[in-house]
């Protein structure tokens, strides 16, 4: 499971790899120098060690290279490392020369290990280096250490070692402080984007409902009247032709007083979709009123917006709705009100002629359409 302890965690090891590839750079001219040593000297102890080291530390950099193995892939390289500088501590050779090598298995530890595991190696093996000191002098080829050597050898080694324990711990801190500001900055950043969708989204709602018959589904009053505005005017700058249709259902109230207001609904919902089957993309249909509707007919003259009504009124006298608890059909007419836009028309009086023919078609006997 991600956390952010492991994502600092993450953040160590690639830290790691970057100081193993310097330490592959770095420590193999070292490793090197101990083979080539044991070669000059023909001591097969220091060639082994010293090849030992080259292969561990090696495979370790390519398993890290390839992301594979983490601290497991460098702890082979820093024991082969660590070996062979304690054979150069014990056979130090001329002044103790090769005893300043062992200075390295401190830097080494601690910055390519976890800063308490490499802590404890390094002082671990500063332990043993000072015991191998004190019996350097009864082994056979090795040189013997004097008390105030040892004492100032150990005091930096252990210097050394709390100097980068310190600085090491105190980078981990940092570094998962400054990951937990990240993670928080992260998770505020997450919260204000919910925040924004979750804003953008009730937006949108409301715009629906805003404008939108709940029923239907179809524009209410408003939005069509604000649709048809525009629509207007831009008719009035390309002088191109617009139609403006009134229905009606007639007898609705028997409708509702006789199958109950279920039924009714029913068919308010058949004839809106209905209507949006018969008319184009273009064309804009409402629900204006209770059994009222309104269409726009875009671009469209009288011949041609009169075609469109013949068909309107065929279908709904052909497809009657549903009744939504027998299921029987429910048959019905609508009437309908035409008129065409004026030049100075604008939706109120536009919708206003086509109510006045609405209502003429309805004196003239209904389930037919008028023109005025």
């Amino acid at each position: 499971m991600y956390s952010r302890e492991t994502e600092s965690l993450s953040e160590r090891e690639q830290q790691t790899r970057l100081r193993a590839a310097a330490f592959f750079v770095i420590g193999l001219p070292i490793i090197g120098y101990g083979v080539g040593t044991g070669i000059a000297e023909y001591s097969p102890a220091l060639m082994i060690l010293g090849t030992l080291s080259a292969l561990a530390v090696t495979i370790g950099a390519f398993m890290l290279w390839q992301k594979r193995g983490g601290y497991r892939a460098i702890r082979p390289g820093i024991a082969c490392h660590t070996a062979l500088t304690l054979y150069l501590v014990t056979f130090s050779g001329t002044e103790h020369a090769r005893s300043l090598w062992f200075l390295t298995v401190p830097l080494t530890s601690i910055m390519l290990l976890p800063p308490r595991e490499g802590t404890a190696w390094s002082v671990g093996a500063i332990a043993i280096a000072c015991a191998l000191m004190f019996q350097a002098g009864s082994l056979e080829g090795a040189q013997a250490y004097s008390s105030v050597f040892i004492v100032r050898y150990t005091i930096l080694a252990l210097m050394t070692t709390g100097v980068l324990c310190w600085s090491e711990v105190l980078l981990e801190r940092y570094q998962i402080q400054l990951q937990n500001q990240n993670n928080a900055l992260k998770a505020e950043r997450d919260h204000l984007e919910k925040e924004i969708v979750q804003r953008a989204a009730l937006e949108e709602e409301l715009r629906y409902l805003a404008t939108t018959d709940s029923l239907t589904g179809l524009l209410n009053r408003r939005a069509f009247m604000a649709a048809l505005a525009g629509e207007l005017t831009r008719s009035h700058r390309l002088n191109s032709p617009l139609t403006v249709l009134m229905i009606d259902i007639d007898h609705f109230k028997q409708i509702n007083d006789s199958l109950g207001h279920p039924a009714g609904d029913a068919v308010l919902v058949h004839l809106s979709n209905l209507l949006q089957e018969q008319l184009r993309s273009i064309d804009k249909l409402g629900r204006i009123g209770g059994e009222e509707f309104a269409i726009m007919l875009v671009d469209t003259p009288p011949d041609a917006a009169e075609i469109v009504v013949g068909r309107l009124l065929d279908a709904i006298r052909t497809r009657p709705a549903e009744h939504p608890e027998s299921h029987r059909p429910i048959p019905f007419t609508a009437s309908i009100g035409c008129t065409q836009r004026h030049p100075d028309d604008d939706e109120l009086t536009s919708l206003s002629r086509a109510d006045r023919a609405l209502y003429a078609a309805k004196q003239d006997g209904r389930n037919r359409s008028h023109w005025i």
